[in-house]
């Protein structure tokens, strides 16, 4: 029932047949009353026919304008939009989450494996494995709340999130958990959309839950944003290890961190969510995630979002046949031909109405239009013909869009090489050289005799050599023109690396890339190599300048979450 409310119909104006039984069972009562009105009821008998006055069986009636509604729901074409992750469609659920994540001291204690904060990060990214398109954002707190990524639907970047959290981005200690709620709260009300839910990730200690966290609980409750919990601590309890060695204390006697359940169980029964302690197996994420979160309705999903669909229109179209053959043909007939009907709807099947209406648009020559009819298609082949068309319009970073969308939703090796092909097209026209040639180097080692591929290959390494000789390099930093990604330093308009001249000899053969062993004969010892010279001054102007490059990203992320912070009086204790 929940993926009902993302039901999509592709064209909505069918519904109308739906009317159809209604137009003519009026039509059918008028002709009657005009029969009736013939003759006097003593000559009927003698001035009509018996056929026109026989009144049809409701359940003959009942079938007929049943199959007429399936038909028209199978005319406007229902369907559930879907998402393509690892080449796989899955169903696409539209929820806004923002994980508020405890990071206080108390976090390091020892009873659970490697630790409380340790276990937090790996069961959050296992819980990245369950999501299917929810927008999740990622709160830390302490002492203070800070948002380190706000809501993306870009799993990728709430893992790197999640691995940059640490205890050490917040400096005030305690646990501030009213300030984390707010905020949560704060940052769910001001993203688009109506689907909201926070997943709240403490080790629930003991007097952690204040008179301030029940004020934002009311304020989450009033929100309709339900809560979900994950217990990370235990019971029993474990000593809290202090960073600078040893552990806390309280009036000379250790501290034990021990989990109280009660208020953070009432806290997600109040918002209409759901509470669980971590376990080794799949029962946490089974309660929080399979029976609460995924079963949370989302929002609907904008047609022109979507990446695939789940068409059900044969669900309709069997049934509406059925019927009307049970009710026009001899039994024995209709029975045969429904049981092959409802055999072969089963099938996989394919929407060409809109391939053969955006190939004809192709013929004549409309690409905006052809381009567009061919993304309602979706799939491997709408993916394709939108490239394409975008291609003829000179487009190519919408080309492009379209090539990689094709590439993941390609079957088999033969339509990954040609989306690769396409998409190393559209990178070369917009002289994007080094990716071009990448593209098609695996063109070429997926079809080792694809002369176009090789063609194109050897003018991207052309291009790639005039590049490097026409933007000289300065400097070795790149100053306020360049940029860094991942460690590499890079100029505008200048390829990291130029590759290797591409080899024009047949495939499959290997050339020695090896200048000096290939000119030295057998028995002679290889010439022996100048040693580099290195200028003091430069060396230490390198040591200078790579210092300056060292990424730390640490103490940028503490001011961020410093700019979040909710400072109040009320004293908390250090763990």
């Amino acid at each position: 029932m929940i993926e009902l409310q993302s039901l999509h119909w592709r064209e909505p104006l069918w519904l109308g047949l739906a009317a159809v039984p209604l137009l003519f069972g009026a039509w059918r009562r008028r002709r009657r009353a005009r029969l009736l009105r013939y003759a006097d009821a003593a000559l009927l008998p003698w001035a009509v026919a018996s056929s026109a006055m026989k009144q049809e069986s409701p359940l003959r009636t009942l079938a007929q304008v049943l199959a007429w509604l399936l038909l028209a729901l199978a005319a406007a074409g229902p369907r559930l939009p879907l998402d393509v992750h690892d080449g796989q469609p899955v169903s696409r659920h539209l929820l806004t989450m923002m994980v508020v994540l405890d990071i206080s001291a108390s976090m390091r204690a020892t009873d659970t494996v490697p630790d409380r904060f340790g276990r937090a990060r790996l069961e959050l990214l296992d819980w990245l494995t369950h999501l299917q398109g929810e927008r999740v954002g990622l709160i830390v707190y302490a002492g203070e709340a800070g948002v380190l990524l706000p809501p993306t639907d870009d799993p990728a970047l709430l893992r790197r999130a999640i691995d940059q959290a640490n205890p050490n981005l917040i400096e005030a200690q305690g646990t501030n958990l009213a300030g984390a709620l707010d905020l949560a709260r704060t940052q769910l009300l001001a993203a688009p959309g109506q689907a909201k839910a926070i997943l709240l990730v403490t080790d629930a200690e003991a007097g952690s839950f204040d008179a301030a966290a029940e004020t934002a609980v009311a304020a989450l409750r009033k929100a309709y944003v339900p809560v979900f919990v994950l217990g990370m601590g235990s019971e029993a309890g474990a000593p809290v290890p202090l960073p600078d060695g040893g552990f806390a204390e309280r009036d000379g006697a250790q501290l034990l961190s021990r989990m109280d359940a009660s208020p953070y169980r009432e806290l997600a029964r109040a918002t209409e969510g759901r509470f669980a302690v971590v376990s080794d197996g799949d029962t946490d994420w089974l309660t929080l995630h399979d029976q609460g979160i995924a079963s949370l309705p989302g929002d609907p999903v904008v047609p022109e979002h979507a990446t695939a669909w789940h068409e059900l229109y044969a669900w309709c179209l069997a049934p509406a046949l059925a019927l009307l053959m049970a009710v026009s043909l001899p039994r024995r007939v209709g029975v045969l031909i429904a049981l092959v009907v409802c055999g072969t709807s089963a099938m996989p099947t394919r929407v060409l109405a809109d391939e053969a209406a955006a190939w004809q648009a192709w013929q004549q020559r409309h690409y905006a239009h052809a381009q567009t009819l061919y993304a309602q298609v979706g799939g491997y082949t709408g993916r394709m013909g939108a490239g394409a068309a975008a291609w003829r319009q000179a487009d190519y970073a919408a080309a492009a869009r379209h090539f990689d969308a094709a590439l993941l939703l390609a079957d088999n090796d033969r339509q990954r090489a040609d989306a690769l092909y396409d998409l190393g097209n559209a990178l070369y026209a917009r002289k994007r050289w080094q990716a071009a040639f990448e593209a098609f180097e695996t063109v070429l080692r997926m079809r080792p005799g694809d002369a176009r591929a090789r063609a194109n290959l050897q003018q991207a390494w052309q291009q790639l050599r005039r590049q490097r000789a026409e933007v000289p390099m300065h400097s070795d930093l790149g100053g306020r023109r360049g940029f860094l990604a991942e460690g590499r330093i890079q100029l505008d308009g200048q390829p990291a690396n130029l590759p290797d001249e591409p080899e024009s000899g047949p495939a499959g053969v290997q050339l020695d890339r090896n200048p000096a062993a290939s000119g030295t004969r057998r028995g002679e010892a290889p010439a022996a190599r100048q040693a580099p010279t290195v200028d003091p001054r430069l060396a230490l102007s390198g040591l200078a300048k790579l210092e300056r490059l060292d990424d730390r990203p640490a103490a940028m992320l503490k001011n961020l979450l410093k700019q979040d912070a909710r400072h109040d009086d009320t004293e908390r204790p250090p763990w």
